[in-house]
């Protein structure tokens, strides 16, 4: 049976960016794409309700659902989905092919039915493998990443690594076992590069007179390190790093300076202004210097604490200069599932061993645009006192991704 488009593309308002970039890249390679914008003359005074039923029940090839939270609240993409659902039902075959945005469970769409993640893979990824299903080539040979299923996700998390030199790798990991004193990984290096840096642990053992000790960062803690012991697993064409590290500790030593008051900044509103830096990219306190001599001198004062005194006990300190997130926007921003993720390792590599916070209680991360990038935070100060309950720092805003 002869269709009339290719693709139907199912989605959410707020989601239309990515709507919009696949409906391009179809058209741009010859396809026939349902996509709204495309259609308006078509559309104009038909009965809505009805005309889009077939469209999504009848007339694609294939129907693509960008799933996401905005999806499960419309009204007008449960009707999509519903007419979607009756023509796949009939047909008893592959022909809603989801593309998740986030986790939100969508009445109709099991969890074992395989997907692409728009936080794993491009548009543009997406774009090669929708032209195999088109095409009917899909099959073993394929160079695409493969569709993912719910219970293979959790494999595509990262740890992040800052090394002695300030490299920063970002290394997926299979498993982690994080205690007191000891976090064990086993993790599975994509590039030479990653693979280079694990060999130099195994081949140069830490010594107590030099001790290797670098930054690390998994989920919602981060530490300073050093390697116990390093182990190269391989088995066929996998190869698998087992690695040991002694938790040096998470944060600055408590000194006299965490409690000084700049002017009339106090020390919590100092660790504010660092967090708003880091998730934010908000400038220097001093962009704009008093003439005032007196106030110059508390403005760099105050910029100097906002950037961390070097009060480390560590060989490498940190120092917060500006955000880490646009730089990783412009290195891995083609691919957005793993940009977010990095920009939140990174995120919360700075928050901790900063001491800005000593607790993450939440870090949501939000791609409005390619230029906007909406950052959810909260995080728990240390607390110094017994009789005071330690201050809840609070970011709501957007974090510019180019100038």
């Amino acid at each position: 049976m002869q269709r009339e488009f290719d693709v139907a593309l199912s989605f959410a308002g707020e989601d239309r960016q990515y709507a919009r970039k696949l409906a391009d890249l179809l058209k741009s390679g010859g396809y026939e794409p349902f996509y709204d914008d495309y259609s308006q003359a078509d559309l104009w005074g038909k009965n809505l309700y009805d005309h889009l039923s077939s469209v999504y029940k009848d007339k694609a090839r294939f129907c693509v659902m960008f799933l996401s939270r905005n999806y499960a609240r419309k009204l007008w993409t449960r009707h999509e989905r519903e007419s979607a659902q009756a023509r796949a039902f009939e047909e008893n075959r592959e022909y809603i092919l989801p593309v998740r945005l986030d986790d939100t469970e969508i009445p109709g769409i099991l969890s074992t039915i395989g997907y692409l993640d728009l936080r794993e893979v491009s548009i543009e990824e997406i774009y090669q493998a929708l032209r195999q299903k088109l095409s009917g080539t899909t099959g073993q040979d394929s160079t695409d990443k493969p569709i993912t299923t719910s219970v293979q996700k959790a494999l595509d998390d990262y740890v992040m690594i800052w090394s002695r030199d300030g490299i920063q790798y970002f290394i997926p990991f299979q498993s982690s076992l994080w205690n007191s004193t000891e976090i064990a990984l086993e993790l599975l290096p994509e590039t030479p590069g990653e693979a280079a840096f694990l060999r130099s642990l195994r081949n140069n053992p830490n010594s107590g007179f030099a001790p290797n000790v670098f930054a690390f960062a998994l989920q919602d803690d981060a530490a300073w390190v050093s390697p116990q012991e390093v182990m190269q697993n391989t088995s066929g064409s996998q190869t698998i790093w087992k690695v040991v590290l002694k938790n040096i500790g998470n944060d600055q030593p408590f000194s006299f300076v965490d409690e000084m008051t700049i002017g009339n900044v106090s020390p919590d509103q100092i660790a504010e202004m660092r967090a708003r830096r880091i998730l934010l990219n908000e400038k220097s306190a001093v962009d704009n210097p008093s003439s005032n001599q007196i106030e110059a001198f508390h403005q760099n004062m105050l910029e100097s604490y906002i950037r961390g005194t070097d009060v480390s006990r560590h060989e490498t300190s940190i120092q917060v200069l500006e955000s880490p997130i646009p730089n990783l926007y412009r290195n891995f921003g083609q691919t957005v599932g793993r940009f977010l993720k990095f920009a939140r390792l990174a995120s919360v590599f700075f928050l901790k061993l900063s001491g800005t916070v000593e607790d993450v209680l939440e870090l949501e991360f939000e791609l409005l645009s390619p230029e906007q990038l909406r950052v959810r935070f909260k995080g728990r100060r240390r607390q110094r006192y017994t009789n005071v309950e330690p201050f809840v720092i609070q970011v709501d805003g957007i974090c510019q991704l180019s100038e």
